[in-house]
């Protein structure tokens, strides 16, 4: 079912149905490379490409589709960035300018509601370097970012066709299919980054690792994890399959480095485990142990086979780093702490005891000596640094890509030689790898930020917990699922408000160090403290993905800035969001000093503001909190930046919050 699930995913992404994301037309030359974008914003270094189907160089990019409107608006546009850009509506130039943008404005247009044709066109500078992004404004609402939810485009063939593309060459990487066909020249200097990925690094398997569970799953791995890319390698329909499995099984056993054997965790831990399972969320990335898997979310993982997979006590070593021997798992680290860590090992220990995944299969004695050739005959060492059988014998990427992929080699369903690893794929994905096939491998030499960002939100499952857009998380349905085992720690429903922050603006929100430093899991003060549940880190690629997030909004990646404070206007914004101001204090702390009332919501505390947020997002928040956000629980203080407070600066909403940016940064 989840396999399904993942390909009817798949299938409602490439079809021709409107979405909330525009067609995206790069042009380079006589080159063309089509996709769909949900925000119109280009953020790219010069000597990087515009996409991965393009080089270096100037390029130009036209987004088409509609803005959907719900009511009457009288709006005016304008962009920021450097290049050239023009804006057209309903077939009507509004709006051009090159160089320096930003520097007009459209006139003011009124515009009924329902769907307006939209064209944004925008040129690079020749060296290919380009900065752009696009606001709109109208009486009672300064400069906004137009919300990604109001822009619809319908799929046209070209970016079905580029779509298609791009997750074929995702898969591609996935399933580390150049891991045995290797470039003959290799990938360069900036290749894809996920090209460098590796599988788990099995040295000291056996003493983690159970030999019943490693023959069940060589055997056959989609059996225990159905979204696995661990491709099938031997045949356990026949008796020389179960004996190689047996085999291998047993040489990854023998392979030990002298762990301590620890015992396994106290079983009456078991119920506090329970609690932090449900508080961190970890529903919205697995199956409980015996839950059938349903089409509710993509890729989620089961858990009925930990017991049988890890030998009493190695799971508490997982959890606590859980990228010890595999760097770029799915698993991020949580920073447990050692009862954490302990009680949700007995946990799950408890809860999957008995519901291991019954593949039936009887297997012979194993011998490791005979595992070890198998292992090198398979080319288990091109994907598992370290095993026997690490220099490919396979045909190299440049032969493979001259062949017809649904003809011959592992994506063809007729290819039926021995020794052929067997991917764990369907149609869906063979067809986006045969489409993938037909460019060449060029694209695997290069990477552009902004969709690296965009491929890693999926793989990482980032919308497994945050919402995106006006999509909810998967978490906020599933949560309500796991209730049950923290339902008797008192007072846990009557804590301050439990939503997550979403990621719709979080490369315009946040400085790109902040970004990196929460993946990394580096940031010494929690924004938000009093989530039950906890950002985790993704240290192998914080990096790159933050500067991926940062360039998605059409930002150069960025750290804090400096500002020369003005003490006169700190001393106003100190009045301004105390008690005689507009209550700030209320809800946000202050360093040590807690908020005065914070009943209901919890709130950043403000001596985080100067390294988080960038300045023009937090004058936009500030303006109107719940049209960034809708159902934000932030009050507004302004409208048509008229303050409540018209006492102070004349009531000028604009340098009301400009006074408090200053104290934000006395402090």
């Amino acid at each position: 079912m989840e396999r399904m699930f993942r390909n009817l995913v798949i299938a409602s992404v490439l079809s021709g149905s409107t979405c909330a994301e525009l067609v995206a037309t790069f042009s380079q030359g006589d080159a063309k490379d089509v996709r769909m974008d949900r925000i119109p914003a280009l953020s790219v270094a010069a000597g990087q490409p515009p996409t991965p189907f393009l080089n270096t160089g100037g390029f130009g990019v036209e987004w088409i589709g509609s803005l959907e409107l719900q009511e009457r608006r009288r709006l005016y546009f304008s962009f920021e960035g450097k290049g050239k850009a023009s804006l057209s509506i309903d077939g009507e130039e509004v709006l051009a300018e090159e160089g320096d943008l930003g520097v007009s404005k459209s006139k003011r247009l009124r515009l009924n509601p329902g769907e307006h044709d939209i064209s944004i066109k925008y040129s690079s500078a020749d060296d290919g370097s380009a900065l752009f992004r696009i606001y709109w404004e109208e009486a009672g609402m300064q400069r906004q970012t137009i919300p990604p939810p109001v822009f619809a485009g319908e799929r046209t063939d070209e970016a079905k066709l580029g779509e298609l593309q791009r997750h074929g060459r995702m898969s591609f990487t996935q399933h580390n299919c150049a891991k045995c066909h290797a470039p003959e020249e290799g990938f360069g200097a900036t290749p894809m980054p996920e090209t460098g990925e590796i599988a788990p690094i099995l040295a000291g398997a056996g003493d983690r690792l159970s030999e019943q569970w490693l023959r069940e799953w060589i055997a056959d791995p989609k059996a225990l994890k159905p979204t696995t890319h661990m491709p099938g390698l031997v045949d356990p329909g026949t008796a020389e399959g179960l004996q190689e499995a047996a085999d291998l099984a047993a040489f990854l056993a023998a392979m030990r480095m002298g762990g301590e054997a620890l015992p396994a965790p106290d079983g009456g831990l078991a119920k506090a485990g329970g609690v932090h399972f449900h508080e961190l969320g970890c529903v919205a990335c697995h199956y409980p142990a015996g839950e059938e898997a349903t089409a509710d979310g993509a890729d989620r993982v089961p858990l009925n086979n930990v017991a049988s997979k890890y030998l009493p006590g190695k799971l508490v070593a997982f959890l606590k780093k859980p990228e010890a021997y595999h760097p770029f798992t799915g698993m991020p680290n949580f920073r447990f702490s050692e009862e954490e860590a302990v009680s949700l090992a007995a946990f799950l220990r408890a809860g999957s005891e008995g519901k291991e995944t019954k593949t039936g299969y009887i297997f012979p004695e194993g011998d490791a000596i005979r595992g070890a050739a198998i292992s090198e005959s398979l080319q288990c060492g091109s994907c598992h640094p370290g095993l026997p059988g690490g220099v490919s014998r396979a045909a190299t990427l440049d032969e493979i890509f001259k062949a017809d992929w649904l003809k011959k080699g592992c994506m063809a369903e007729g290819d039926k030689r021995p020794g052929l690893p067997v991917p764990n794929i369907e149609e869906s994905e063979r067809e986006a790898l045969v489409a993938f096939s037909k460019l060449g491998y060029d694209s695997l030499k290069k990477d552009n930020s902004a969709e690296f960002a965009k491929r890693q939100i999926d793989a990482k499952r980032c919308s497994a917990c945050h919402a995106l857009d006006d999509k909810s998380s998967l978490l906020d349905s599933l949560h309500g699922t796991t209730a049950g085992l923290a339902a008797h720690v008192e007072g846990l429903n009557e804590r301050v408000d439990q939503t997550r922050p979403q990621l719709t603006f979080v490369g315009e929100m946040l400085y790109t160090s902040y970004i990196e430093a929460m993946l990394a899991g580096t940031t010494k003060t929690s924004p938000r403290p009093w989530l039950g549940t906890r950002m985790p880190a993704f240290g192998a690629y914080a990096k790159p993905l933050a500067e991926g997030l940062s360039r998605v909004h059409g930002f150069d990646p960025s750290t804090p800035v400096e500002l020369e404070v003005d003490p006169e206007l700190a001393e106003i914004g100190r009045t301004l969001v105390g008690a005689d101001g507009f209550g700030c204090t209320t809800c946000h702390g202050i360093g040590d000093q807690d908020p005065t009332a914070a009943f209901e919501v919890g709130a950043v505390n403000f001596r985080l503001v100067p390294q988080r947020l960038r300045q023009g997002y937090f004058y936009r928040w500030m303006d109107n909190p719940a049209g960034v956000f809708p159902g934000s629980k932030m009050p507004r203080y302004a409208e048509g930046n008229e303050s409540q407070r018209g006492d102070i600066l004349d009531g000028d909403a604009h340098k009301q919050f400009g006074a408090i940016w200053h104290w934000l940064h006395s402090e």
